[in-house]
């Protein structure tokens, strides 16, 4: 076939063959169209909020005269080890303790600054019903109608050690139970070992008066050294935030795309007052399997943890310390399988300020209606 004819071919079929050629190339530009500007992931992230959290793993002993005095008001269990099956084994020769259970301990010491009167009363109460009982010449107060109830009423776990608590309900309970299940005759001798009875209240009146003197002297204490107390536990407080928390941030991951995104575990926590001074903390998602998923068109709140401030540099601490709750302002970055990062907004690097901004907008909008 010769050119001519060619061309003449190609003149009389021009327009179908341009429908084709435009054809082929709409399939083909359509897909990438598609995959590059229609079907891709549109992500944006917004920070929430900034928790800062004490770890419970640190703990202290009480290790000066002053936190000493707070040890009577720590519950007893804590001093002891337990077995596999929940029993209380060896007491603990070093204990440790956390700062919530301390300043719990402090709080209970200062309320019993304020109800060592009361206290000392209803002690001297018992006293006088352990009297009563002792006295043969008080016949509404009969040994033989001395019960354990009566003992577990007065409470004794809350004033002497609880193993002698336990001891003296258990041994009230021995003399008195073989004498609460028997049936005998009017006129017969009752089965109770009164005088082992007796000598286990005279016990216990003894422990009572030796409370109310102890009490005196621990209190009288207490109220000389009430504000070194206060003192040192703020310093632990001091201690545990600086050096022993983290930081828990939420975030609202929003993908708008039209194809999912699935989001790496990790991300930065980007804190600064200027361009040059700054500190970046390693964040980890929570629940990573679960929520890093990005659905198209999905919402989802994210969670990230940083490191105990114990496990940074002491150099990213100090400025951490340093720009918490004044001027610091914090943004998240992430990324996604694919290496495409994302960027959030910036808030201020403190606990509740944030809500508070939200919550001004709202009042602000609630008044304009």
């Amino acid at each position: 076939m010769s050119i001519n004819t060619i061309n003449e071919t190609i003149r009389k079929h021009a327009k179908a063959i341009s429908l084709s050629i435009m054809g082929i190339l709409s399939a083909a530009i359509i897909p990438i169209w598609q995959i590059y500007f229609v079907e891709q992931p549109d992500v944006h992230i917004e920070i929430t909020e900034i928790r800062r959290i004490n770890s419970s793993n640190f703990k202290v002993p009480l290790s000066t005269d002053e936190l000493k005095l707070i040890k009577p008001y720590i519950d007893q269990d804590l001093f002891y080890t337990y077995d596999k099956n929940g029993k209380r084994a060896d007491k603990i020769n070093y204990p440790e303790f956390t700062i919530t259970t301390i300043n719990n301990a402090f709080k209970k010491a200062k309320i019993d600054i304020k109800n060592i009167t009361e206290t000392k009363s209803i002690l001297r109460k018992h006293i006088a019903t352990i009297n009563k009982y002792l006295n043969p010449k008080d016949k509404a107060h009969s040994l033989i109608e001395f019960r354990v109830g009566e003992i577990k009423d007065w409470s004794l776990r809350n004033y002497i050690d609880d193993d002698e608590a336990r001891y003296y309900e258990k041994q009230v309970l021995k003399i008195t139970r073989d004498y609460a299940d028997m049936h005998f005759k009017k006129g017969k001798g009752v089965p109770i070992n009164t005088a082992a009875l007796t000598f286990l209240l005279s016990d216990v009146k003894e422990d009572l008066l030796e409370v109310i003197s102890e009490n005196e002297v621990r209190v009288e204490k207490l109220r000389d050294n009430i504000q070194a107390i206060d003192t040192q536990i703020a310093k632990l407080k001091e201690e545990q935030q600086n050096i022993y928390s983290y930081f828990d941030v939420s975030v609202v991951a929003t993908n708008n795309g039209r194809a999912s995104a699935s989001l790496r575990p990790i991300a930065l926590l980007r804190v600064n007052i200027s361009k040059d001074n700054y500190v970046n903390l390693k964040l980890d998602m929570k629940d990573y399997q679960d929520q890093s998923n990005l659905p198209e068109g999905s919402t989802r709140i994210l969670h990230y943890r940083s490191k105990v401030l114990h496990d940074i540099p002491s150099e990213d601490r100090i400025m951490v310390n340093t720009f918490w709750g004044s001027t610091g302002r914090a943004s998240v970055f992430t990324l996604d399988t694919k290496q495409n990062i994302y960027k959030s907004n910036t808030i201020a690097f403190a606990d509740n300020s944030n809500q508070k901004v939200m919550f001004d907008k709202l009042k602000e909008a609630a008044n304009t209606q």
